[in-house]
């Protein structure tokens, strides 16, 4: 196909969209909606309303937060009890917010995003309120004693904001909204100062950014008397962040090389070394704000990085978890003394992932750490942590396990290194089903990846896949594809911009790997990723179709000339490249999987699932419309599914089993289950 755009009705003519969706989606449904799939919905809407599972917890105050779903409030319910509490179904819950009971009063379809607490009353917040599970927030001010809206609180309408609120009369607020205050990529070009009450009035512009950078902010952290401090952000692109500090009444810059976002507390900050400083891409660096010094606490090794979203400070302590091999570890810097040196602090239990976070969601600085620990195959346990100790081996306090969701008796997991096309051996975890060993040769395989923008995939219990795929004789399969940050900034490089195709070749390895050791075959394997993954699962059926039984590809960049053209995606030029820059372009076009559809007749595809969501508005549907089309048009065997919801789906627990059970429903026809 030509780099002409295909289907343009496809786009924006909403009469001929309807069309197409009332056309395709039925098509589909009718095709994979049988009782099976009705079994389904079933069991993971159970799943995801299990009472008995408390999911993640965080204090405000003298409460402990929890956000839960169950059959009454498939929505999702707020609610909280007293610090101290065991946490449990039986616990006497106090629901600070009903998102159902409020969308029924409100008449409109709102999706749960979190909140801002007020540092100086925690029982203050301002919502976020998704509508129809967009990017666009409502901002609404809530009282969590009263469960109720503050009678003169904030209530902005939706948009794509940015928030800060130092004081309770006070927003800092970018609002892309206001005439001339949006970026390219449709986020806050400037921050302007709020004050309750003063609607009326033009606010302030505290912050600006330049048009061609993607956003600005403001946000609060704590400073060590106990007061906040206001520190603002410009985001030149994904994770390229410029970061200037109040101090004294003036404006400190955190100086750090490009591509980096460093983290701080009011004394030093850190950041991971990008790919245009001195020092090799992946190397923490610790410096002093207003300072000259720096110090390096780790470099990088060819299995060995800092987990990008790790780096986090406390009052007196810097933490970070390193990996090696996908193996983490939890390190530990004592602030206070100059020449205290890096300690590994000893691990609860044995683990396939961990996260760490502050126990308190104002972020203090001081109180006790949050420590997750995961796996496929083991739920998520969270535990606390006083950052004080003095011993390697901290006194970790079980807060909470999540409830089972599938027996894994018998299951395992592997992890084993495919070979890539240039020689780079790429890892990936394999979750064999009980019993593998009859099918050896034969197992059906679900292979899942992303590979983009630095974003590191870590194990995770399946609680979803693990009933409707593992406990049915399924394989499981995570790879840890070059444009991924599992390996540290370095590994993202290689996969980035003209060095993309790497990702899709690593993927494409794993998949022929799990054929070489005897686990199955190409018409067994299934891959499935979603928004920059669905673009991998795009690029799986368009060039590799031989090494898959099924593709499916959700909320997908499938149009790689154009996707700058919609509202988000001036942000991913400087990950994928400039479709405006001719050598840009040209390895564009070579990928994209709009542009190298191929009849049925010339290279058969295996079965596709291209599905999307109404209202996404940062991965426009129209790519996956307009490639599902482009599909059907050259007889490749296609299904295309558009549901309500944003780019992250959600919504009520049934919709969301909906969604889930579509997919499983079409793996089990297309691999011939």
């Amino acid at each position: 196909m030509t780099d002409d755009i295909a289907f343009p009705e496809l786009e924006n003519d909403a009469q001929a969209i309807a069309a197409f969706l009332k056309r395709e989606v039925h098509r589909t449904e009718d095709a994979l909606c049988d009782a099976r799939f009705d079994a389904d919905v079933t069991k993971i809407a159970e799943i995801m309303e299990d009472p008995d599972n408390i999911g993640g917890v965080v204090r405000r105050g003298n409460w402990i937060y929890n956000w839960h779903r169950d059959a009454d409030h498939p929505r999702g319910l707020w609610r909280r009890v007293p610090d101290g509490t065991e946490l449990s179904a039986d616990a006497d819950w106090q629901t600070v917010f009903d998102l159902d009971a409020f969308c029924e009063q409100d008449g409109e379809d709102w999706h749960w995003r979190g909140a801002v607490t007020l540092w100086s009353d925690p029982d203050r917040v301002i919502m976020y309120l998704s509508y129809q599970g967009s990017d666009q927030v409502r901002l609404l001010e809530w009282d969590c004693g009263t469960g109720k809206p503050v009678s003169d609180g904030f209530d902005l309408p939706s948009a794509k904001y940015t928030l800060a609120w130092p004081d309770k009369d006070t927003l800092l607020l970018g609002d892309p909204e206001r005439p001339g205050a949006a970026t390219r990529a449709g986020r806050p070009r400037e921050v302007v100062e709020i004050k309750r009450g003063d609607a009326d009035k033009i606010a302030p512009i505290v912050f600006v950014v330049g048009e061609d950078d993607i956003a600005a902010g403001a946000y609060t952290y704590p400073l060590s008397n106990g007061g906040r401090g206001v520190g603002w952000l410009r985001a030149r692109t994904i994770g390229d962040f410029v970061v200037q500090l109040e101090k004294n009444g003036q404006r400190i810059t955190l100086e750090a090389p490009r591509g980096t976002m460093p983290s701080h507390n009011d004394r030093y900050y850190a950041y991971l070394a990008a790919d245009d400083g001195s020092d090799p891409a992946g190397t923490l660096v610790l410096r002093e704000v207003g300072g000259t010094d720096r110090r390096i606490l780790f470099e990088p090794g060819p299995r060995r990085s800092v987990q990008s979203d790790s780096v986090q400070f406390s009052r007196d302590y810097l933490f970070w978890i390193e990996v090696d091999t996908l193996t983490p570890n939890l390190r530990r810097l004592d602030l206070t003394d100059p020449k205290a040196e890096p300690v590994t602090l000893q691990l609860p239990i044995e683990v396939q992932a961990i996260s760490i976070s502050s126990h308190d969601s104002v972020g203090t600085g001081i109180g006790p750490i949050q420590l997750r620990t995961a796996g496929f195959l083991t739920p998520a346990q969270t535990w606390l942590f006083d950052p004080d100790t003095d011993a390697e081996k901290p006194v970790f306090t079980l807060l909470l396990t999540n409830t089972q969701s599938f027996d894994s008796t018998g299951m395992e997991v592997r992890l084993h290194m495919a070979t890539s096309d240039d020689g780079t051996e790429v890892p990936y975890h394999l979750v064999l089903p009980k019993d593998h060993e009859t099918e050896m040769g034969n197992l059906p395989v679900l292979q899942y990846g992303y590979g983009g923008f630095n974003i590191s995939k870590t194990p995770t219990y399946l609680r979803l896949r693990g009933p409707v795929w593992l406990t049915r004789g399924g394989a499981y399969v995570q790879a840890y594809i070059r444009g991924g940050g599992e390996f540290g900034k370095a590994w993202h490089l290689a996969g980035k911009a003209e060095h993309r195709p790497r990702a899709f070749e690593d993927f494409a390895a794993v998949a022929a790997d799990l054929v070489k050791r005897g686990y199955s075959r190409p018409e067994r394997i299934a891959c499935n990723g979603g928004s920059n993954g669905g673009l991998l699962c795009g690029v799986m059926l368009t060039r590799y179709p031989e090494r898959f039984g099924a593709v499916w590809a959700s909320v997908g960049v499938h149009d790689m000339l154009r996707f700058h053209l919609f509202t988000a995606g001036p942000a991913w030029i400087d990950e994928y490249g400039d479709p405006d820059d001719p050598e840009a372009r040209k390895w564009l076009q070579d990928y994209s999987p709009m542009h190298n559809v191929v009849p049925h007749a010339d290279r058969p595809y295996p079965f596709a699932l291209i599905d999307t969501n109404d209202s996404d508005d940062r991965v426009d549907p129209s790519h996956s419309r307009r490639f599902a089309a482009a599909l059907r048009e050259a007889g490749q065997p296609t299904y295309f599914h558009s549901r309500t919801g944003g780019h992250g789906g959600g919504g009520r627990t049934t919709a969301i089993a909906r969604e889930q059970a579509l997919g499983y429903a079409f793996l089990r026809m297309s691999l011939s289950l």
